[in-house]
């Protein structure tokens, strides 16, 4: 079977080489990382995995530290794993816990976050679903349980895995109607692989019936709610906000729209909405952050268009004191890990990738710091989400790009309004809270460990 599905990868990449080179030219990914995707493990980082307990890797009690793979796509999946880690990490403290993505941004991410967590938490790239790869991948990480997060299953990984004797979970399980209907092209297969998962937990009950239309066992199946809303901060000023709103000439009495993770051609949208309100409301400023690094220079290239300037959040550090925004400029954030500190500072939040059709962008960031939210008609990749901040009152869906404006101008014309619609959704979404204590709970138990274990 494995070598059935290796031939089968390799036809399928001679005609993906052209695209795969093209992607490379264009954007610089697939340049580097390559012994990660063949299955081999930094030695710095294996020596991580190895030293707390030495080299026949025992604890202080006698027994083998257990050894859970955590696998996230990128850097999405790996910020909403935080509070799992941490609850696992104080429920069992001898616990090794090796989180594997898949780009290159997803592992310096998982690198920055877990550097001061000694050899708990060890980030490592998952290797391409070739068998020999696999197996070189699986024999230095030897885990006792594989998680893997919302549905990134492989069959090489997962035949590989089971006939090892490693058991092998779904969380935060999430299935679109688009990808249901392209999983049952292949059902025979996914269904193999899925007969071989020991248990689901997906986030809806639309999501667990698509599961089980393509195989899984209905008894292995569990709906809990997506862990996105442990990982948002419900904090009402974020560390940092006031450094950065200084470095970038953001003022207290300046009314700043954010386009949150927009996707190709949205901030055009945004750009026509900021340059029509702009004369009614002086004080109306505008910031987009792209979803994806390598969109930056054609954003740029949007603003500059019509003659607006562009103002790179890289090029204004902390303590670097920019001039107030003036109407001419548009904040551009083109670093990670900050966009809490942009939606702390906003009127008001577009969330991104919802115009075009890609499934939308993670709403419960801004949400969840109590900003009126809108988005586009596309927004699968969030559905349950979308529902409930809905339902409170919380959000606005637009039907397309034209309704952006009106949407905006009813939140500067009744600000008091704007602010309840906020607070609304953030309430809404504390009730939704705990998914990952359940999770590391059940997780701890089928290692076989005891929370009065842990220390």
């Amino acid at each position: 079977m494995r070598w059935i599905i290796n031939i089968l990868y390799f036809l399928a990449l001679i005609p993906a080489l052209p695209f795969l080179f093209y992607k490379s030219r264009r954007t610089g990914k697939y340049r580097s990382g390559w012994a990660g995707r063949l299955g081999r493990v930094d030695p710095h980082l294996l020596g991580k995995l190895r030293s707390a307990n030495g080299p026949n890797e025992m604890s202080s009690g006698g027994k083998r530290p257990r050894r859970i793979l955590l696998h996230c796509v990128s850097v999405g999946e790996l910020l909403s794993m935080r509070p799992l880690i941490n609850e696992l990490v104080s429920l069992d403290s001898r616990l090794k816990i090796v989180v594997s993505t898949t780009t290159d941004t997803g592992l310096a991410r998982a690198a920055d976050l877990y550097a001061a967590q000694d050899s708990s938490v060890v980030p490592v790239r998952y290797p391409l679903d070739l068998s020999f790869a696999v197996d070189r991948f699986l024999d230095t990480i030897r885990p006792d349980l594989i998680v893997l997060v919302e549905l990134e299953t492989w069959p090489n990984f997962i035949f590989t895995a089971v006939r090892r004797g490693i058991p092998i979970r779904i969380i935060n399980g999430r299935l679109t109607e688009r990808s249901f209907r392209r999983y049952r092209l292949i059902r025979p297969v996914v269904a193999a692989m899925f007969r071989r998962i020991k248990r689901f937990g997906v986030q809806t009950e639309p999501i667990a019936r698509r599961f089980i239309a393509l195989g899984a066992p209905a008894e292995r199946v569990d709906t809990i709610a997506t862990v996105k809303y442990d990982a948002a901060d419900f904090s009402m000023a974020i560390p940092g906000t006031v450094e950065f709103a200084a470095a970038l000439g953001i003022r207290p009495d300046h009314l700043i729209v954010v386009g949150g993770s927009t996707g190709p051609g949205e901030e055009s949208a945004l750009l026509d909405m900021y340059q029509r309100l702009s004369p009614d409301w002086p004080q109306l400023r505008l910031a987009i952050a792209p979803r994806k690094p390598e969109t930056v220079a054609a954003v740029r290239s949007a603003i500059e268009s019509r003659g607006l300037r562009a103002i790179y959040r890289s090029k204004q550090p902390d303590g670097a004191m920019g001039a107030a925004l003036s109407c001419g400029d548009v904040v551009l954030l083109d670093t990670m890990g900050e966009l809490k500190k942009l939606y702390s500072v906003a009127l008001g939040v577009f969330s991104g990738r919802s115009l075009i059709k890609l499934g939308g962008s993670d709403m419960i960031e801004a949400a969840a710091l109590a900003k009126p939210v809108c988005f586009g008609p596309h927004t699968f990749n969030f559905s349950q989400a979308v529902d409930v901040l809905l339902a409170a009152g919380g959000a606005v869906r637009l039907e397309n790009a034209g309704q952006l404006e009106a949407v905006l101008r009813q939140w500067l014309e009744h600000p008091d309004a704007a602010r309840q619609m906020g607070l609304c959704g953030r309430n809404c979404l504390l009730g939704l809270r705990g998914s990952s204590r359940r999770y590391a709970m059940e997780i701890i138990n089928e290692l076989g460990l005891r929370e009065t274990d842990s220390g």
